[in-house]
């Protein structure tokens, strides 16, 4: 009895033989390797399968973009050739705007003369002719202004005499005044006259000739003739560009 109960004790192990051929053995290894590589290729084709479709839906994406970006493009080409004729407008009035700042660009205004002589004029002098002449070609236009100034027979001219400091142009005035003192005293005035952008307008008041030529009203009476030069600062400035104090290069 106790050998038998020794039989079937669990803790006893007993061998075991493999009946099975070698090459069985070797062939039912070569299938699990087989299937093994079998399953690797299966998931390979389907990870090669959701790339594909992603690539795909990738490329499709892409080509609807492309497709709306030729869509705007076309859009704006339309727009600027249905535009193109207001950019030639802007071109002409470009075009139109500097040549009437060329024009306008040593513009003197006789009104605006008037007006500053009607107000520093003394009462007891009044004109009896008034004339302006506007110079074409100036040192002052090109941008340089000497202190002295050469005459045409090639003397310097003084300061504060007739044409010295490159004025752009000149009035010549004939007029009477009560006392030769009158006439003075216009000429003090036009040299303390109004200034345009900081600088003087009125240069060199000269009187070339002062006489007393009878009575009017009762009271011995004055002529005289006078001239006085007009600086760049006697441009008007319509039309210039922002900033731009003389007068454009011609």
């Amino acid at each position: 009895m106790a050998r038998g109960s020794s039989w079937s004790d669990p803790r006893v192990s007993l061998p075991r033989v493999n009946l099975l051929p070698k090459e069985i053995k070797e062939r039912r290894l070569l299938q699990r390797q087989r299937g093994g590589i079998a399953v690797a290729f299966v998931v390979l084709i389907a990870l090669l399968g959701i790339w594909y479709l992603r690539e795909s839906q990738a490329l499709t994406d892409a080509r609807q973009e492309a497709d709306r970006e030729r869509a705007v493009a076309d859009g704006l080409r339309g727009r600027k050739a249905a535009l193109q004729p207001y950019a030639a407008l802007e071109s002409q009035i470009a075009a139109a705007e500097q040549l009437r700042a060329k024009v306008y660009a040593r513009e003197v205004r006789f009104s605006g003369i008037m007006q500053d002589i009607s107000a520093i004029i003394p009462s007891d002098v009044w004109l009896t002719q008034m004339s302006l002449a506007v110079k074409k070609n100036d040192a002052a236009a090109a941008g340089t202004v000497a202190p002295a100034t050469s005459g045409a027979a090639g003397t310097t001219l003084i300061s504060g005499s007739p044409g010295a400091g490159s004025p752009v142009a000149s009035i010549t005035f004939t007029g009477s005044g009560l006392e030769h003192v009158d006439v003075g005293g216009f000429m003090r005035a036009l040299a303390a006259g109004p200034r345009k952008r900081g600088s003087t307008v009125y240069l060199n008041p000269y009187f070339t000739a002062s006489q007393k030529s009878g009575e009017e009203g009762g009271e011995t009476t004055v002529t005289f003739s006078a001239t006085v030069d007009l600086s760049k600062s006697a441009f008007s400035g319509r039309f210039q560009p922002a900033g731009q104090q003389g007068p454009v290069a011609p």
